[in-house]
Formats: C-alpha cells, sequence, structure tokens
C-alpha cells in the first residue's frame, strides 16, 4: 500500500467534503497495516467530520482494491501538538515554538525546541536562547507546534 497514491485517490473527495488532508502515516507490518488520516480545517474539525471523512475514504479504498481485512484506519485532526509533514506547512507558523528531530552533519539526532523564524526552499531556522539554528529539510526526523499557553503567543 502506498500511501502517496491513497493521498492521490483521496485528496480531491476530502476537499469536497469541507476539509483538507494535513498529512498521512502508513505504520505497522504489511499484513496488519494502520492508515492515519490527519484532517483539517479553518473552521476546525468534529467529530463528525472524521466520521464522514473516515466512511468516505475506507469506500475508495475498497474500491481501489487496496482495502484488506486487517487495515486499521484512523482519521482526526492534527491537534494541538500537530506534526509537519511537507516544507509548505512551516509557513503559517513563523513565530510559533516548534520542536524539531533531525540528524546533524555527523548523522547524531539531535533536538531543539524554540521559535520557527524562517522557512526557505532549503531548511527552516530555529531561534533557541537568541541563537538560529539552520535546520535543512532533508535533516529533519520530526518537527511539531509545540503548545503555549502565552497569549501573544501563536
Amino acid at each position: 500500500m502506498d500511501k502517496e497514491h491513497i493521498e492521490t485517490l483521496i485528496r480531491r473527495d476530502i476537499k469536497s467534503l469541507g476539509c483538507d488532508i494535513w498529512g498521512l502515516e502508513l505504520i505497522g507490518s504489511i499484513t496488519n497495516p494502520t492508515l492515519r488520516v490527519f484532517i483539517d480545517s479553518d473552521k476546525g474539525i468534529t467529530v463528525k467530520d472524521c466520521e464522514k471523512v473516515s466512511k468516505h475514504i475506507s469506500k475508495v479504498i475498497e474500491a481501489d482494491e487496496l482495502y484488506s481485512n486487517s487495515l486499521i484506519l484512523e482519521v482526526s485532526s492534527p491537534g494541538i501538538d500537530r506534526k509537519f509533514f511537507n516544507k509548505e506547512q512551516y509557513i503559517n507558523y513563523l513565530g510559533c515554538m516548534i520542536k524539531v528531530r533531525y540528524r546533524n552533519e555527523q548523522m547524531e539526532y539531535k533536538s531543539v525546541k524554540g521559535f520557527l523564524r524562517r522557512v526557505s526552499k532549503e531548511a527552516i531556522v530555529v531561534e533557541v536562547n537568541n541563537e538560529e539554528s539552520f535546520i535543512n529539510f532533508e535533516a529533519i526526523e520530526k518537527a511539531n507546534l509545540e503548545y503555549t499557553e502565552e497569549k501573544n503567543a501563536k
């Protein structure tokens, strides 16, 4: 099962249901896969939105013969600590606190938590303790928005 193929199959239909795909994850084994679909909307996501999209995705996957009885489908909002799936998603979160796990030049895993200051074609810049870290997209293992209770934070 190919998640890019699945995304192509369902993107337009999910848009017609009033939602956007924030990201997809395909985890688990070949014999027991789990497809996680994160949906978002300018109005927010409700349980009814998740149910509607889940029913639709199930039908589409079954019709495309990608469906197996062992597939577990999970549909949810990305939440307040949303994971970033592509470069374009970072732009709307400039000035926000994020946590990034990445590999440095020595291929060692590093984690930083700071404010997202800039986004370019190649990288993001995260400010930590008044110092900027330049992190290439190819080096990022995982990046999430960090919830903050500050009133002036985005």
